[in-house]
């Protein structure tokens, strides 16, 4: 696993209706100036042909810092279609995304332009897919797609992307299965602009050879051109996992791998929106990662998995501080403001030994728990910088007689090590985030909600300068038809 440090609230979910009408409307709104709005229509009278589309938008006017200077929204509009006919199925959506941000990293209080400070990300991605309608030997899936970013300066990113999933079926338990990708990159800025491809494949062998114990035998195949010391052109990696059944309670599985993972401007501005320009991206070469554990199942309605994973990363990725006047474009803003680069390691170490709890009690009550542990060992860096050493995931769901619905969440990270470019290493204080959320049915298409978010009010770090917002409040109301 590999955790950002950022954590996000519960997201509100319309489940509890969409399985009843499929389409919905939701509308609340909050403290800090927020307001949220959800919704998702399509025809259903045809089974064979499927049009709809969804939205989502969450905008908070009012932040932690100088209020309207670290406000933040975030949207998404997406149309999809689907045809089914005899022998194959066609699908496609358009999807537009907006994240606007502003760079609030700076002494409170200051004096800045507003405008100076903010940070926009527009994606435009459309997809078009076919796969087999039926259940057949060979089973199939192919999706194309591109997505075009830009961010609100000159940087873009275009991405074409095609994915491959085939699986034959053998007699006897067996199949051979073939997975495959291909990225094509092309990213400007200011100061330089640059094509990046990736291409997987991945093909394998699953079998059963003895009735207790599974297992799959492949590579993990990439080739790409970026260029940095510690990958080639082509690198091939085992690709094995195994699972035995020790008895009807308890299976024991492990697995050994490695890969080229993708890094791009649409997966680092996901996870940290306040990025420096011109910053150097390169894939990570996963050289080793191995996973092993151990499941049980505690009567019929608690799982439990403890295992430990052990990865060598060359080249991964970290968030390092950079404090300067000015914003990405340039221009100053007239104080100080923190932003992020990426630095990259020659050769990490993670250790990474974990837990997992589900306990599910029909529709009435379900828990799932996860803890991590992150160890690192750095060769060319000080630390791992941003990163965390330790979370705790925590959710909770009851419901009364099917009218009224209880959420709650805990997350608890930290053990995050920064480089402040004035007084040096600095540990970031620990998250603690406490989420409640409850909504009453009053008819089977009509609902109203609450959700509290950072009970306690902990404005924790998102990065070095970055606090979270904290109490927050949001009521409002759905609707399915």
């Amino acid at each position: 696993s590999n955790y950002s440090p950022v954590i996000r609230p519960l997201r509100l979910k319309q489940e509890d209706q969409t399985k009843l009408y499929g389409n919905y409307l939701s509308a609340g709104l909050g403290n800090y100036q927020s307001f949220f709005a959800e919704g998702a229509v399509a025809t259903k009278r045809d089974k064979t042909k499927m049009i709809g589309a969804d939205f989502f938008w969450r905008s908070s006017g009012k932040g932690p810092v100088d209020e309207s200077h670290s406000a933040n929204s975030s949207t998404r509009v997406m149309l999809f279609g689907k045809r089914v006919m005899d022998a194959v199925t066609m699908s496609g959506d358009l999807t537009y995304l907006n994240q606007r941000n502003y760079f609030y990293g700076y002494a409170p209080g200051t004096d800045i332009d507003r405008d100076l400070l903010k940070q926009v990300y527009e994606t435009f991605a459309a997809r078009a897919g076919i796969e087999n309608s039926r259940e057949a030997t060979l089973d199939y899936k192919l999706d194309v797609g591109y997505s075009h970013l830009r961010d609100a300066y000159v940087s873009t990113e275009g991405q074409f992307s095609m994915k491959f999933n085939g699986t034959y079926a053998l007699e006897g338990n067996r199949s051979v299965v073939l997975d495959a990708d291909a990225f094509l990159i092309n990213r400007k800025d200011s100061l330089f602009s640059e094509s990046r491809n990736l291409v997987h494949l991945r093909p394998s062998y699953s079998l059963r050879p003895m009735d207790k114990l599974s297992l799959s035998l492949g590579i993990n195949m990439a080739l790409q051109n970026d260029v940095f010391s510690e990958s080639n052109s082509l690198n091939v990696y085992p690709n094995v996992s195994g699972r035995y059944e020790a008895s009807e309670k308890i299976a024991l599985y492990a697995s050994i791998s490695g890969d080229i993972d993708r890094v791009n401007m649409h997966t680092l501005t996901a996870l940290n929106p306040w990025l420096k320009a011109n910053s150097s991206i390169t894939n990570t070469n996963r050289a080793l990662d191995f996973q092993a554990g151990v499941e049980a199942n505690i009567g019929s309605k608690l799982t439990t998995r403890i295992g430990a994973g052990f990865a060598t990363l060359k080249n991964l990725y970290f968030f390092q501080t950079v404090r300067d006047p000015f914003n990405p474009a340039g221009i100053p803003v007239g104080a100080d403001v923190d932003k992020f680069e990426l630095v990259y390691d020659k050769a990490t170490g993670r250790m990474n030994p974990y837990m997992e709890a589900t306990y599910n009690e029909s529709d009435v009550f379900s828990m799932t728990l996860r803890a991590d542990y992150f160890k690192y060992t750095t060769e060319t860096i000080a630390q791992a910088w941003h990163r965390p050493t330790y979370r705790t995931d925590l959710q909770l769901k009851y419901s009364l007689y099917s009218k009224l619905i209880f959420q709650a969440g805990i997350v608890a990270q930290g053990g995050m090590v920064a480089l402040d470019p004035v007084v040096g290493e600095v540990t970031l204080q620990q998250a603690f985030d406490v989420n409640f959320r409850t909504r009453y049915f009053f008819s089977k298409q009509i609902s109203a909600f609450i959700q509290f978010d950072n009970l306690l009010s902990n404005q924790y770090p998102l990065y070095l300068s970055y606090p979270t917002r904290g109490f927050q409040a949001l009521v409002g109301a759905s609707w399915s038809f």
